[in-house]
């Protein structure tokens, strides 16, 4: 094994860990223990799909079927900028929202409608954040299998959340959040 795939795999599973600790610790931070019944149980079902991408995605690549590339060349250095550029984003995004992000879906008792900065175009930029992170594992590992993987395991869980998510912004704000989804995105401009 090269000492490019031996730090490949490091940088990799370093940016996974930080990406899960620090999600871990923002969660306890932004639900204080409680579950929202209004959340129904879409954290759980995103994180548990996330963790089955990260995990499910090392086989292929140890195993060696499915290869697009040799992990540590160049392209896989593409998916850790990726990567990189996703957790920063979506610690961005979260920031942006200030006090009324909240790890579950939950209305806070003076809640606002945010439409400005990366919400502007854009209704739930942190799942875009999650998305990107989990595209840029999956072409890090340099892998077709788990680029599949990676992509199709989080995705279902987001979409089921921003379904959860879009009804409840939708009976707080009513024709508010009606007409900031006229000129928004859900999570991919143009697309979806």
């Amino acid at each position: 094994m090269s000492i490019n795939t031996i730090v490949a795999i490091v940088v990799i599973l370093a940016i996974q860990s930080y990406y899960v600790i620090t999600e871990t610790a923002m969660t306890a931070r932004t639900t204080q223990g409680t579950n929202s019944p209004a959340d129904r149980g879409t954290r759980k079902i995103v994180w548990v799909l996330i963790a089955l991408a990260f995990a499910g995605a090392w086989p292929p690549v140890i195993f060696g079927f499915g290869r697009l590339f040799l992990l540590g060349d160049w392209l896989t250095w593409v998916g850790v900028a990726i990567m990189i550029g996703a957790v920063i984003f979506r610690r961005y995004v979260i920031f942006y929202l200030g006090k009324f992000f909240t790890a579950t879906v939950q209305i806070r008792q003076d809640h606002q409608l945010i439409k400005t900065g990366p919400y502007r175009y854009i209704r739930h930029p942190s799942y875009l954040g999650i998305l990107l992170l989990v595209i840029g594992d999956g072409i890090a590992l340099g892998n077709w299998i788990s680029l599949v993987l990676c992509i199709a395991l989080p995705l279902t869980g987001i979409i089921r959340r921003i379904s959860v998510e879009e009804k409840e912004l939708y009976q707080h704000f009513g024709e508010q959040y009606s007409e900031y989804r006229k000129i928004t995105w859900r999570m991919i401009p143009y697309i979806y």
